[in-house]
């Protein structure tokens, strides 16, 4: 999911011609690193059948820092220009967190919280499929253009 958001921030430069954004993609590297690093600890447990909430919180809270740096900088991006493709990708990524946190906080004591992990997944569905649309309409749009110059 880390790796998702990173390239969430690329799809974001690419699309808005972000150039010169030299603090944010440091700050989305070290959001990234900082969560990858602690999905390391062994105090995670990842092999014992009672992991602490605490580490799910700790390994959770840059990569919720990352998750809303992606939600502003697509939000902003999309309403600044008016871009109607792209208008819901930031609501996307705010509803698979809101699926999200509350099976790192509860699905340990209520294991059907876990359930939430699939309109999750279907968020992330949505929030690819919205990239792939845009994707399919500009290229194909591009390539009328080109076809109409060579004639």
């Amino acid at each position: 999911m880390t790796i998702f958001y990173v390239i969430l921030y690329y799809a974001w430069r690419l699309r808005y011609h972000a150039e010169g954004q030299k603090n944010t993609a440091v700050l989305v590297y070290l959001l990234a690193a900082l969560r990858i690093a602690l999905c390391l600890f062994p105090q995670n447990q990842w092999l014992g059948s009672d992991a602490p909430l605490s580490w799910g919180i700790y390994r959770n809270i840059p990569f919720a820092l990352l998750g809303l740096l992606i939600i502003a900088l697509f939000y902003q991006s999309a309403k600044q220009r008016q871009d109607h493709a792209f208008r819901h990708m930031w609501l996307t990524i705010v509803l698979s967190f809101g699926f999200y946190l509350p099976v790192v906080l509860w699905a340990d004591a209520i294991p059907m919280v876990g359930m939430l992990m699939i309109p999750k997944t279907c968020a992330y569905v949505w929030t690819v499929a919205i990239g792939y649309r845009a994707m399919v309409q500009e290229d194909g749009a591009a390539c009328g253009k080109h076809l109409m110059k060579s004639f």
